[in-house]
């Protein structure tokens, strides 16, 4: 069965391209935008103090409120290549991923109540910063090097893995949708900052949220009932699936999925500078606890809405598995096959649904540009100024090196995820590897660091700006 998206699927889908375009103008121009209003309405508004700077740019003036933080945490990693993914794990093998709440319920409190006070108490700019203050400048260079290799690539397979899948059962070619999503999110992100990241990430996060209730809905509803999708699980053994085997090299079993989870989060929570970012940007440490706490359940929810689909789409091809009749090449390209088969002749719906699938890659990109460029200012351009040149930016000359990185890097990751259509097919699982490689060293660096004082002798114990390098010096902590 082949299908092909029309003119109104097009419409749909470029309407949320340029909503999220128009988000990021108006956070790049908000205090123009509002003197302009209040002059219109005869009122007088305060002078804005806080300039536009590189500060505003990454950090939105360390002033960013619970919900855009807390959406944005989530959605920063909730890219549609997890989302596939995990769908179509659970059409494969059943629900065993369920397990994956156990690492949950370890890792968000060890990021919210040990990691995330540690960066937030120091005020610094970037999460790196804090190895060079425990470790010395070779060690935070590494770092924000390694963390650019993991984030180009990530964000490049984010933009590549959901266009490659559509266009494999829809037509759509690769490079349109790579470049139309790759262009927009660099724009919004470039011109609006953290601030427009941050916002689009909630909107796009109700989009996919919404998106996923409706098709699992429709889905049961299509199938025979919530009943008649528990019977077909049940019979297919997708619900029989828990294995408490302690062997590793098993495909998934409880400890694989509990232990090893709660390490891929925590090093995405606890020490990955993307979400470190978020937690600076908060306007207090009470509320950077908040987002990283509710992100528990949030995540969790998702995650079983995500199992619910999978089941939906096992229990709905169960008589013919477009796997084995060949309408589908890959596992991954089930979630996008059954959404064209679920919509099939309402043309709005299916727009809407790509913009849907989309959502989670547009919020995986702009964050990890946003926080690439971060990352690259602060702990590579600034600091090697500083060595080399004993003097730093001006201020007004890091905001436009921000902007031009920003822009730069947004480049490179579109550009990347070109490339990967001429890679072999081996590239998703060497760069889902390379994730993982470097997300686990990085997180026992900031460990050693936090945890254990004795293993470097350069901490500053002295000077009170750095009395919380590590968690023996925090006054909350008792070790």
């Amino acid at each position: 069965m082949s299908f092909a998206f029309d003119w109104p699927d097009y419409v749909v889908f470029g309407f949320w391209l340029v909503l999220y375009s128009l988000i990021g103008l108006y956070h790049r121009f908000r205090n123009e935008i509002l003197s302009t209003i209040n002059k219109c309405f005869g009122r007088q508004r305060q002078e804005n103090v806080n300039e536009e700077d590189a500060e505003a740019l990454f950090l939105g003036n360390r002033n960013l409120s619970l919900l855009p933080v807390l959406a944005s945490l989530m959605a920063s990693f909730l890219s549609a290549v997890a989302l596939m993914g995990t769908t179509s794990e659970i059409y494969l093998y059943g629900i065993q991923f369920v397990f994956l709440i156990f690492g949950y319920l370890i890792a968000f409190p060890v990021a919210a109540e040990v990691y995330m006070p540690v960066f937030y108490k120091l005020k610094l700019n970037s999460a790196h910063e804090y190895l060079e203050f425990r470790f010395g400048k070779s060690i935070r260079w590494l770092t924000s090097l390694a963390f650019c290799i993991q984030m180009l690539v990530y964000t490049a397979l984010a933009l590549y893995a959901p266009s490659l899948a559509f266009s494999q059962v829809s037509g759509i070619p690769v490079w349109i949708t790579v470049l139309s999503t790759g262009i927009v999110t660099t724009f919004y992100t470039t011109l609006g900052g953290i601030r427009a990241v941050v916002w689009i990430d909630l909107l796009q996060l109700i989009l996919l949220t919404s998106g996923m209730l409706v098709a699992v809905i429709i889905g049961t509803v299509r199938i025979g009932g919530p009943q008649k999708l528990i019977e077909i699980a049940w019979t297919g053994k997708r619900l029989q699936t828990f294995d408490f085997n302690v062997n590793p090299l098993l495909h998934h079993t409880f400890w694989t999925l509990a232990l090893g989870g709660a390490g891929m989060v925590l090093s995405i929570f606890g020490t990955n500078q993307t979400q470190v970012q978020r937690y600076l940007s908060c306007r207090n440490m009470e509320t950077a606890r908040r987002a990283t706490l509710l992100n528990l359940p949030s995540n969790a929810v998702f995650l079983i809405l995500e199992i619910i689909f999978g089941l939906v789409m096992y229990a709905y091809f169960s008589q013919c598995d477009p796997l084995q009749t060949g309408e589908v090449k890959k596992a991954d390209q089930l979630l996008p096959y059954i959404i064209m088969v679920l919509f099939d002749g309402i043309p709005i719906i299916r727009g809407l649904f790509l913009s849907v699938i989309f959502a989670a890659a547009l919020s995986t990109v702009s964050s990890g540009i946003n926080s690439l460029a971060q990352v690259f200012l602060e702990d590579l351009i600034r600091p090697c100024l500083l060595h080399f040149r004993k003097k730093d930016l001006e201020r007004r000359v890091q905001t436009y090196v921000a902007v031009l990185l920003s822009g730069f890097l947004g480049a490179v990751s579109v550009g990347l995820a070109l490339l990967m259509q001429i890679l072999s097919s081996g590239v998703l699982n060497f760069s889902f590897s390379l994730f993982g490689a470097i997300g686990g060293p990085i997180l026992a660096v900031f460990t050693l660091g936090m945890i254990m004082p004795c293993i470097n002798w350069k901490v500053m114990r002295n000077t009170p700006k750095y009395s919380h390098l590590s968690l023996h010096g925090h006054t909350n902590y008792s070790w």
